[in-house]
């Protein structure tokens, strides 16, 4: 577990006093009246100074590494004791800019610490070696090595910065209470996390301000399991570099970001063996996001955003809403990939590339889910779940299931969603009473001369959609739209391709329908005189599948259109052994209080029943491979209509005013 937080004030207590020199090497320290340290570091040894403490600790005042007359390319601070180091003031490098590495297996703790004239910048819980080389007769190289397998580095509020090279953290574990920020802006260089058991080398040879070339040579882990969170940025925390990278390598080792990760010119790389989670905070990279892990990732309530691309690999990509905000995870000019080994759930979230430049031009590339488990796109009751490619494709591809619930899942160009199971693109509805089929009743009261008190009447409860403007969509603007599955169903969305064609292809049943809301009821009460009322406000949500182009359909059982609306701007073929167009009953009030009757007290009422959707329309031809079966539905063609197997009409569509005992076919009705 990590240390407490309280380890990152500004409270001393615990650390030994200042910068103390353990006699181990040709180091010496002294002290101003105002409390700042100079370190009068050893002689170089092939461009190196290493040097040894007994305790290394910045105070308010600051300290220096004076390197005038030795003249280093890199000082290596070692500390050989027990003792943590606590750096509360700057580092500033003397004379000629050099490399610093400070290296403590206790354990470091920066708060409010910073690095003046340095190139690149160490901070490790590792032990230290050297590695001499000889480039030529005559030269010594000396490289430097640093095997971590234990320590915390810990940020606190008062932060890191610097305008560095590079800056690098090795330990088992960082806690990052605070900002760490390296003002030095470029693509190859920034803030480097190395976190876990490693051994890490570095070339000296290189000049510390040489930001073309990595120091960092070779870098190994030995694969330790470790289930601790390996790296937790707190809400104050953060990382911003030109760069940023997050490299975690014991096995089962978390990720968790409730603070800010930016990389100001370049890439945000995460690579992991444990579970990544970003919680209320951002990922923002002025190039590529890069996030690979064998465990999971979560997004909930943060925001990630790319100015090119994102692309996620884990075993489980989750992002989900929560009380503050949607999850985005968005590339503006690239495009967009997660691959899951597991599922991919979206909630409430976006998952986006492209837009729209402030010149006007649509920028972006395409958005591809690739899960071996299943896909779920779904909306809260605040937000909308959506998967969208505003200037490419979105893809969908499954080996489980695919369900989009209240969800959008869109594209500019082409859409595909291609699932080993079934297909889901459905909406969220309550079952009404005795599922939608109509209620009866009457019964006949007391008498009074001539007048017998009777009442009758029925009622119909089709449930409630709970979110009406949230229907399901796959839809494309300008390109085709593939669907493909186990079962396909599309129940209250809507499957829609303004200029391409649809294909729909299902290797068992493929099922649109309606979904239907509301309540319908008739009353009438008789005694003396007869009072009537009568209101409906039933009414159709989504069953829609609509192209300006073409539309096919195969089925390897089944077709159903129950209640929905299928519709193409040129022709339908439909290749199923069976296809169904259902209407589905529909109602309509009227009321009247006026009239002779009324004048006498009586009032009139009336309920419509009409049968809704059930249809295949076509601009041009609608040809049916197999047999089709008209239940209160139709099909109709432009172009004329054909069934290889026939077509069976068992009831056209009926409006019909409903009389108690009624039967009409459309459902089971009632008594006079």
């Amino acid at each position: 577990m990590f240390v407490a937080l309280g380890a990152a004030t500004a409270s001393s207590a615990g650390y030994a006093v200042g910068i103390v020199v353990d006699g181990s090497t040709a180091t010496t320290v002294t002290t101003s009246p105002g409390g700042r340290q100079t370190v009068n570091i050893a002689p170089a040894i092939g461009g190196v100074s290493n040097n040894t403490y007994n305790s290394f600790n910045v105070s308010n005042a600051g300290a220096n590494l004076n390197n005038v007359g030795i003249n280093a390319r890199t000082i290596v601070n070692q500390v050989t004791s027990t003792n943590p180091s606590l750096i509360q003031g700057d580092i500033t490098v003397l004379g000629p800019r050099a490399n610093v590495i400070l290296a403590n297996p206790n354990g470091i703790t920066v708060d409010g610490g910073s690095f003046v004239n340095a190139g690149h910048v160490v901070l490790s819980t590792g032990q230290v070696s050297f590695n001499d080389l000889a480039p030529a007769p005559g030269i010594t190289q000396r490289n430097i090595v640093l095997t971590t397998n234990r320590g915390v580095i810990t940020i606190g509020p008062g932060g890191l910065s610097g305008t560095l090279v590079n800056l690098d953290l090795i330990a088992k574990q960082l806690l990052v209470n605070g900002p760490v920020t390296n003002n030095f802006t470029t693509s190859t260089g920034g803030v480097r996390a190395t976190i876990g058991d490693s051994t890490n080398t570095f070339d000296t040879s290189l000049s510390p301000s040489d930001n073309n070339h990595d120091w960092l040579v070779s870098s190994t882990s030995p694969g330790s399991t470790n289930s601790a969170l390996a790296v937790d940025i707190t809400s104050l925390g953060g990382l911003t570099g030109g760069r940023v990278q997050l490299m975690v390598t014991d096995k089962g080792a978390g990720v968790r970001n409730l603070g800010s990760i930016y990389a100001s010119a370049g890439d945000v790389v995460v690579s992991a063996l444990g579970d990544v989670s970003v919680i209320g905070g951002s990922i923002k990279a002025e190039n590529n996001i890069e996030i690979t892990t064998s465990g999971a990732f979560l997004l909930r309530g943060a925001q990630t955003s790319a100015a090119n691309g994102a692309t996620v690999n884990a075993n489980g990509i989750t992002l989900v809403d929560d009380a503050a905000s949607a999850s985005t995870l968005t590339a503006q000019n690239g495009a967009v990939q997660l691959t899951s080994t597991g599922d991919i759930s979206n909630t409430g979230s976006l998952i986006q590339s492209g837009g729209t430049t402030s010149g006007g031009v649509t920028v972006g590339g395409d958005v591809t889910l690739n899960a071996t488990g299943s896909i779920l796109n779904r909306s809260s009751a605040a937000n909308l779940g959506i998967v969208f490619a505003a200037n490419g494709q979105t893809s969908l591809n499954a080996q489980g299931n695919i369900t989009s619930e209240n969800g959008r899942v869109l594209a500019n160009g082409k859409t595909s969603v291609i699932a080993q199971g079934d297909i889901s693109n459905i909406i969220d509805h309550t079952d009404g009473t005795n599922s939608g089929q109509p209620v009866a009743y009457s019964h006949t009261g007391g008498s009074f001369l001539f007048f017998t008190h009777g009442t009758s009447g029925f009622d119909v409860d089709y449930g409630t959609v709970a979110q009406p403007g949230q229907l399901a969509y796959i839809a494309s603007t300008a390109g085709s739209v593939k669907v493909s599955g186990r079962n396909v169903i599309n129940s209250g969305g809507l499957i829609q391709s303004n200029e391409g064609d649809i294909s729909i292809t299902a290797q068992q049943a493929f099922t649109n329908e309606a979904v239907f809301s509301g309540q319908a009821s008739y009353a009438r009460s008789c005694w003396v005189f007869c009072h009537a009322s009568a209101s409906s406000n039933v009414m159709p949500h989504g069953g829609t599948i609509q192209s300006g182009g073409n539309i096919a359909i195969s089925a390897g059982t089944v077709a159903r259109n129950i209640g929905g609306n299928v519709f193409a701007g040129g022709d339908i073929a439909v290749s199923a052994p069976m296809t169904y167009a259902q209407g589905v009953t529909g109602y309509s009030a009227i009321n009247q209080g006026r009239g002779f009757k009324a004048f006498f007290g009586s009032t009139w009422a009336q309920i419509i029943a009409t049968d809704v959707g059930g249809g295949f329309t076509a601009n041009g031809s609608v040809s049916l491979v197999g047999s089709a079966t008209i239940d209160g539905g139709y099909i109709v063609g432009g172009k004329g209509v054909s069934a290889s197997g026939g077509i069976t009409t068992v009831r056209a569509p009926m409006t019909t005013p409903v009389q108690l005992g009624q039967h009409l076919g459309m459902t089971t009705w009632w008594w006079h």
